[in-house]
């Protein structure tokens, strides 16, 4: 028959072995915890990112909105002191002079155009920056969603099965299990 010690001893062991999974279950759980509020922060960060990225490019159209203008009312007052100076000459804006003022002035569309140009691919990086980190936030949303690592029960059912294995064993060295029938 089992000696009490012996029952005790294997009563203490499979304590032991819930009590292990048990405080596996709840490392596991704060594990899971812990990563789900770094995907939480990292989200928000990223989501932050990508608004300052659209306020980013949102500045830059207007900036390169007001140059674009400046510089159209530049060309415009180079062209009225060309005029007024051709006139003071007494050149009749006809040919050459009138090719000047032509050529002055798609100069001066050409600069506007321009600022227009690098202001686009300004707001465009801007924008695609923010879609990146769009992306980035959504893909830290959905990470955090998804169960990385082992799952707690099976922890605890790996747990309970390696603590009954133990304790299989230890009864089986100290002859404490029960003989089948014919030996």
């Amino acid at each position: 028959m089992c000696e009490p010690v012996s029952m005790v001893m294997m009563g203490v062991s499979a304590a032991s072995s819930i009590l292990g999974a048990e405080q596996q279950a709840q490392q596991a759980a704060a594990q899971q915890n812990q990563r789900a509020y770094q995907a939480s922060y990292q989200t928000a960060v990223a989501r932050n990112a990508a608004q300052v990225s659209e306020y980013n490019a949102q500045d830059a159209e207007r900036r390169g909105a007001a140059e674009e203008a400046r510089q159209r009312r530049k060309t415009s007052l180079l062209l009225g002191t060309q005029q007024a100076r051709l006139a003071a000459q007494g050149s009749d804006l006809e040919g050459s002079p009138f090719d000047v003022l032509g050529d002055t002035a798609a100069l001066g569309e050409e600069e506007a155009l321009a600022t227009r140009y690098q202001t686009a691919r300004e707001a465009w990086a801007q924008r695609i920056q923010a879609a990146s980190q769009s992306a980035q936030a959504d893909f830290l949303t959905r990470s955090a969603a998804m169960p990385t690592g082992a799952d707690p029960g099976l922890g605890i059912a790996r747990s309970l099965l390696g603590g009954a294995t133990d304790l299989f064993g230890i009864a089986e060295k100290r002859n404490l299990l029960p003989k089948p029938p014919g030996k």
